[in-house]
């Protein structure tokens, strides 16, 4: 059996969170079948569909290890140190050490309440020690380049309008006539129109929903 384990005992869950859970296919579509314990994750891989008689074992409570046998790839959750959730795609990938090397897993689920679920679930068990990093960025980066678009249309509106105003009192010159015929009114209309532009651009920045949660520990 493929092992990712770690030696490390396995941190503290949650009340009620140790019920085990079994995801079938077409539930989730990256493995034939998925088993979340009290403490690991139990992965068959493509080529070894379960046969009935280990899926009812598994069901009705049997240990996972001698059911699934040395096909299963297991993952130890003492030894995950990140969990990302990738909503769009209803996938979850689970980044762990095993050995001292990096390992991990990717489950993608058929529908974004399974992949949900089992983000739900493998949160519980993973404990207190593991924190939800913040799903949106932070609002000055998403802000910032809407920020500079805005005020570099003002500082050109401003420009332009000033320099439309006094085109009258300038040298003749090509530049002065195409300023002379420059209305400021049209140049405030213009500028006007780009920064409802940019501010409904900033507004999507800053309301979009995220498309990825991550767990990583403390």
């Amino acid at each position: 059996m493929t092992s990712l384990q770690n030696p490390a005992p396995t941190d503290a869950v949650l009340p009620g969170s140790a019920r085990r859970r079994v995801w079938r296919a077409p539930e989730v579509r990256s493995h034939p079948l998925v088993v979340l314990t009290a403490d690991r994750l139990y992965l068959l891989p493509p080529d070894h569909p379960p046969t009935p008689e280990p899926l009812a074992a598994v069901e009705d409570g049997a240990d996972p290890d001698e059911a699934l046998g040395p096909a299963a790839t297991i993952i130890d959750l003492a030894a995950v140190r990140r969990v990302a959730h990738e909503l769009t795609a209803n996938t979850l990938r689970l980044e762990s050490v095993a050995a001292g090397r990096p390992a991990g897993a990717v489950v993608v689920f058929a529908t974004p309440e399974a992949a949900d679920a089992a983000f739900a679930l493998v949160w519980r068990r993973l404990g207190a020690n593991f924190e939800l990093t913040p799903p949106r960025p932070d609002p000055w980066v998403a802000a910032r380049g809407p920020v500079a678009a805005m005020l570099g249309v003002l500082a050109a509106a401003a420009a332009l309008a000033l320099a439309a105003s006094a085109a009258d009192d300038l040298p003749a010159s090509p530049l002065a006539a195409v300023l002379r015929a420059m209305d400021w009114r049209a140049v405030c209309g213009l500028a006007g129109a780009a920064l409802a532009v940019i501010q409904v651009r900033l507004y999507r920045r800053l309301t979009r929903p995220p498309s990825r949660l991550e767990l990583v520990r403390r």
